[in-house]
């Protein structure tokens, strides 16, 4: 920009003094005086035959004419030629008569047109001038779309994707506001990572209280079921109805607690899930990453793109290897094939298993299976592990033998 004013100030300057020292120098005077003496000569001595003089003095570079006594013009070394008493003092002509005995047959007027070049002079410099100005003002605007308007049109985009929530999309650090640009980027990405890191602490914290409430109920069921049992038992008339009071509270409690574990499984479904492009080798890395035991046997996953999630796999590996961890305690057997133009990948462990009539319901809400009671839990993995793996357009499936192994099946997409 300052190199841009420098140049615009510079050429402002050049114009000024160029013009300056043209008007400066003023009109110069473009009689050649050997060309006047030769026609003075060559006129008075074929007088009064002028226009045979003139004929005979063709190429010279001095405008003239010749008139007589009474003014008219008799000859003129060019068509066009005009002159008078006030055109004379104007612009310096000068004129030479012709006598005889004293007396005036005629006039030579040579014609001064220094001033005329002066004008064409400036005109030419007036339109070159005009001309660099206008190239000049053009290059201007083209600038100041480039580095001004421009810049500031994306900026104003920007800052309206900021405004719509959209953290995503960078802005484009221009030249012109490099260090403004970039800062409004940092402040992107902060409000971007303050985002992920808000959504990150209400998963956990919907996760913890869903689990919590769920935990809750075993002992809550318990308190009532004690409490029904003294009230049918007790012989006290006043034990009986502490009792009933008993079973009311808890009643109250259940349904406190169903409130919120039900609202908390609800902002657990709005969890976003992004499935984008991802290289079968990242499957099989979360897939290592979930064992921490190192429990699962060497596999070997083919080579292929799926659509999936990255971050949500590992949740869905993680919960799937854990819950293998919590029932079964066995080696994990890992298989890939290709199957209706899916990525089938099979997760099986060697416990107890669970009951034939029992696998359509692991994955719903906190249930859990009759061999689980046992164990601590809040039945709500498998049910998060299919809404993720449903919401990258895959699906999940539960298969078991009793006594015998349990497996998971996930089908990812493969990729257009």
């Amino acid at each position: 920009m300052k190199r841009f004013i420098a140049v615009t100030i510079s050429l402002y300057l050049a114009a000024c003094i160029s013009l300056c020292c043209i008007f400066a120098a003023g009109p110069q005077d473009k009689i050649n005086n050997t060309e006047a003496n030769d026609i003075i000569f060559t006129v008075r001595k074929y007088w009064p035959d002028a226009e045979r003089a003139v004929s005979m003095m063709q190429g010279y570079g001095t405008d003239y004419l010749v008139t007589d006594a009474e003014g008219r013009t008799v000859a003129a070394s060019s068509s066009g030629l005009n002159t008078d008493y006030v055109y004379d003092f104007i612009h310096k002509d000068y004129s030479v008569d012709i006598l005889e005995d004293g007396k005036v047959l005629g006039r030579i007027i040579f014609i001064n047109n220094g001033e005329d070049d002066l004008k064409r002079k400036v005109g030419t410099w007036a339109l070159a001038f005009l001309a660099i100005f206008l190239l000049k003002d053009i290059l201007a605007v083209f600038y100041l779309w480039k580095h001004i308007f421009d810049p500031v049109k994306r900026m104003n985009d920007f800052a309206g994707q900021i405004a719509r929530g959209n953290l995503d999309i960078p802005v484009d650090c221009s030249a012109s506001f490099g260090a403004f640009s970039e800062s409004f980027d940092i402040m992107r990405e902060e409000l971007l990572y303050a985002r992920k890191g808000e959504q990150e602490a209400d998963k956990r914290r919907c996760e913890v209280v869903a689990s919590i409430s769920h935990d809750i109920k075993n002992p809550m069921a318990s308190i009532q079921a004690i409490a029904e049992y003294q009230s049918l038992t007790t012989g006290s008339e006043e034990l009986r109805r502490e009792f009933e009071t008993i079973m009311q509270k808890t009643n109250q409690i259940n349904g406190m607690i169903h409130n919120l574990h039900t609202s908390m499984l609800d902002e657990l479904e709005r969890l976003e899930v992004r499935p984008k492009v991802l290289g079968s080798s990242a499957i099989g890395e979360a897939l290592r990453q979930a064992d921490f035991r190192k429990r699962i046997k060497d596999f070997e996953i083919p080579e292929c793109l799926v659509m999936a999630d990255q971050v949500r796999f590992m949740q869905v590996a993680d919960n799937i290897i854990s819950n293998s961890y919590k029932y079964a305690d066995t080696q994990i057997e890992v298989c890939f094939w290709f199957e209706d133009e899916c990525l089938c990948i099979s997760i099986k462990d060697f416990g107890k298993g669970v009951k034939k009539d029992e696998e359509i319901f692991l994955t719903q809400k906190y249930f859990r299976g009759q061999n689980a009671k046992e164990k601590e839990g809040s039945g709500m993995g498998m049910y998060i592990a299919e809404y993720l793996v449903k919401g990258m357009g895959g699906r999940l499936l539960c298969r078991s033998e009793e006594n015998a192994w349990f497996e998971v099946r996930i089908w990812l997409a493969l990729a257009a």
